[in-house]
């Protein structure tokens, strides 16, 4: 028995170390996507909240690059952070049928991803697990070590992405018991203590993160495709193919616990969420990520009771990751045919990209309309700075808090549109495949960090509060005239617009106040209200938030 046992952990230790290292080599081989090196980017400016995520994958990966400043150093931690959840992982279901727990693992693509990608689910999955581990102790008994592991679980998954509140949430909603006991309000004592750096930094930063999410996103209007595609999406992100007898599991006895309530309250409570929010904005794939994991623990039991859906958890993993292996192999060596690869979407050699596109602009300083990513894998790749331009049809984005704008200032710029070519800008293929559409601007001026804000006063007219932070009076010669000019939006759709104030003139650091009116669409029930700034020859800027408009 003793043999046994000692073998199985040898088997998981070979196993665990395999896994390491294949992310680590996959992640020193692959270039970076966009928004792996706009994580990056964060690790450059370390602080305690950024404006679309909470800074726990800018940590990671800061520490990674202190030890090497190429891709390998970037995703290090998530090839740890990866390990570690598996091995947790492996503790939560019992320590047994190591066997068909690989093949498990093997099978499941979001798995694969999270052991070398520069992403937030990462240590998002990794706390998550980490919260489960303890609270399945806590549960049975009340110890302090589980109280502040608990704590830090939940502070560590808050930081990771504001998603982790839903494990929370559903956690004590399958036992409100939990409310009856003075250890869980010491939880929540620590844990806001914990989460004090970040929660001043919302505060001086005026909740922006909140604001963001909850109201400020492009992608904010009802779509059906949002919903259909949220529902197609979901066996990529379970599985895909593992998954099927995991679902099966489901449908077998498991047993009735407080740690198994949790789970089936976190797994079907996030889906039911995210189907709901499906109707209201775009689902990303990989936001329900959060259900693996209580899938993965829940079915784990009766899977390895039965023994056909044991049979086919190993018959499907083997399948699933032959085509994963190659799928990863690819990711890292683009080995298909130039006819097939030149078709797909840019994966590799984005290095060349970036050196040809800094030959392009001839030493000019490179602004990226709506694209954070590029502007990213410029930065990371040239070591050059760059600067994101946010329209007022899209969202704003950490560059915008950044001084990349102020710091192009009356400059000649090399403007690159996100893959919407306009009429005035030329059109150049990279040696990757990579499409760019540019244009030369003899004098970069936008006024990002103009903010209006609005009031509604009924019948079409808005009160509006206009401030000039910046340290010169807008409006007083050519260099900085600016109109003010309303949109009303559907999402990314601009279904009109005009102008409100022409030359707006406003002295530095000072407040204008002012009533506009705006025309309102009465053939359409809901829709956004949004300012932008105008400047020459540039695309207006985001300088207010959206205001949400229901006609009646």
């Amino acid at each position: 028995m003793n043999f046994v046992i000692k073998e199985r952990h040898a088997t998981l230790i070979v196993f665990l170390l395999l896994w390491f290292l294949a992310g680590v080599v996959q992640g020193a081989l692959m270039p970076l996507s966009g928004e792996e090196a706009y994580y990056w980017l964060f690790s450059q400016h370390l602080q305690w909240g950024y404006l679309d995520h909470p800074p726990a994958v800018a940590f990671f990966a800061f520490l990674g690059s202190l030890l090497d400043s190429s891709e390998f150093g970037a995703r290090l931690f998530s090839s740890l952070l990866s390990t570690a959840t598996i091995a947790l992982l492996y503790d939560l279901v019992g320590r047994k049928q190591l066997r068909l727990f690989i093949f498990m693992v093997l099978g499941l693509l979001a798995v694969h991803a999270g052991s070398f990608l520069v992403k937030t689910d990462v240590p998002l999955l990794f706390f998550e697990v980490l919260f489960f581990w303890f609270y399945k102790r806590y549960a049975t008994r009340d110890k302090w070590v589980d109280i502040i592991g608990i704590s830090l679980a939940i502070v560590g998954m808050l930081l990771s992405k504001y998603h982790g509140v839903l494990i929370v949430f559903f956690t004590l909603l399958s036992n409100l018991k939990l409310l009856q006991k003075r250890s869980f309000w010491t939880i929540v004592m620590l844990s806001i203590i914990f989460m004090l750096p970040h929660i001043y930094w919302l505060y001086q930063n005026d909740w922006s993160s909140i604001v963001f999410h909850l109201n400020d996103r492009a992608d904010i209007s009802f779509n059906p495709a949002n919903v259909l595609s949220y529902v197609l999406s979901q066996p990529i992100v379970f599985g895909p193919l593992v998954s099927i007898p995991l679902f099966i599991g489901l449908t077998k006895p498991i047993e009735k616990t407080t740690f198994n309530a949790a789970l089936k309250w976190v797994f079907y409570g996030v889906l039911a969420f995210f189907f709901y929010q499906s109707f209201k904005v775009f689902i990303h794939k990989h936001w329900t990520s959060v259900a693996l994991v209580p899938l993965m623990v829940l079915a784990f039991d009766p899977v390895s009771r039965s023994e056909r859906l044991s049979l086919w958890v190993r018959r499907l993993g083997r399948f699933s990751v032959f085509f994963f292996i190659l799928f990863r192999l690819y990711l890292s060596v683009d080995f298909l045919p130039a006819s097939i690869s030149r078709s797909l979407e840019p994966l590799h050699n984005w290095d060349e990209w970036a050196s040809e596109l800094s030959a392009l602009s001839d030493g000019r300083p490179i602004v990226f309309i709506n694209s954070y990513e590029n502007a990213s894998k410029y930065q990371f790749y040239s070591k050059q700075k760059a600067h994101t331009l946010s329209t007022v049809y899209f969202n704003n984005t950490q560059f915008d808090y950044w001084s990349g704008e102020d710091d192009f200032r009356n400059q000649q710029v090399f403007l690159v549109q996100h893959k919407r070519n306009q009429p005035g800008f030329e059109t150049y293929t990279a040696s990757n495949n990579a499409r760019i559409y540019y244009q030369f601007i003899d004098r970069f001026n936008a006024f990002d960090k103009v903010e209006v804000k609005i009031t509604s006063l009924g019948d079409d007219e808005y009160a509006l509060q206009i401030s000039n932070p910046y340290s010169f009076t807008l409006g007083l010669d050519s260099t900085n005239r600016v109109d003010l000019r309303y949109y009303l939006l559907e999402g990314e759709t601009i279904l009109k617009e005009g102008e409100v104030i022409q030359n707006l003139s406003i002295h530095a650091n000072e407040t204008l106040l002012d009533t506009v009116t705006v025309p309102s669409l009465n053939d359409k029930k809901r829709y956004h209200l949004r300012f932008g700034l105008k400047a020459e020859d540039l695309p207006p800027t985001i300088n207010s938030n959206r205001l949400i408009i229901r006609t009646p």
